[in-house]
């Protein structure tokens, strides 16, 4: 996968002295966008089975009364509550592996597209390159970070609620709500320095914030049970 990045930054790079390699690229847009629906199903079928692993593990945990066994280990709640999205992760491994190279292999056609049209490759022949690298790095970075941050607010929930229907539902619709207004920001007309903190920032801070806030409220109700 890093090789794959390399070589398609490499290719980016050279667009800069070489400015035909765009329109070479370009066809294989239409590609990309068959494509593109087929890649957002697997990956919303992944979100969904991973969120619901990690809620049902955690109801599960709680109705058999077992979570007090693995608090007497001498792992923290912290590592048994990570432990236990990451798990949920870790199934799905097959799939995001695949779908990381998908992504790494078609988006770059599609980043081309869409940056190109947002500012002038021509005029602004830096800023659109190193958004399309960046564009291309935050994408696999984000799957890799969404399916943890979706497993972790899955084992938030089955210990707030309990109940697998609540937890599975409530993550859901958590997941679907923040899903909509990340991507509902990119569809505002904002200059560029705003475009980069909304494009390239957000989706990697976000999900920071997101599973460090989730691991301490998941805590605090394990201890405070």
């Amino acid at each position: 996968l890093r090789q794959v990045f390399v070589i398609q930054t490499i290719l980016v790079a050279l667009t800069l002295p070489f400015p035909f390699l765009i329109e070479l690229a370009l066809p294989t847009v239409t590609a990309a966008i068959i494509l593109l629906p087929f890649a957002l199903f697997v990956y919303g079928r992944v979100l969904v089975i991973v969120s619901a692993i990690s809620s049902r593990s955690m109801t599960d945990e709680l109705q058999n009364d077992t979570l007090n066994v693995l608090r007497s280990t001498p792992f923290d709640v912290r590592d048994i509550v990570t432990s236990k999205a990451a798990a949920a992760v870790w199934r799905q491994l097959e799939d995001l592996g695949l779908l990381m190279v998908g992504v790494s292999l078609l988006s770059t056609p599609l980043l081309i597209s869409y940056y190109g049209s947002l500012w002038s490759m021509d005029q602004y022949p830096i800023i659109t390159r190193f958004a399309i690298i960046c564009g291309l790095g935050v994408s696999i970075v984000r799957m890799l970070l969404e399916p943890f941050m979706m497993a972790m607010v899955g084992v938030l929930m089955g210990t707030a609620l309990r109940t697998r229907s609540a937890a599975v539902t409530t993550t859901l619709v958590v997941g679907g709500f923040y899903f909509l207004c990340i991507n509902l920001a990119r569809l505002i007309h904002m200059s560029w320095p705003l475009r980069f903190v909304v494009d390239f920032v957000m989706p990697i801070s976000l999900p920071l914030l997101i599973i460090g806030l989730v691991i301490w409220l998941t805590r605090y109700l394990i201890e405070r049970t």
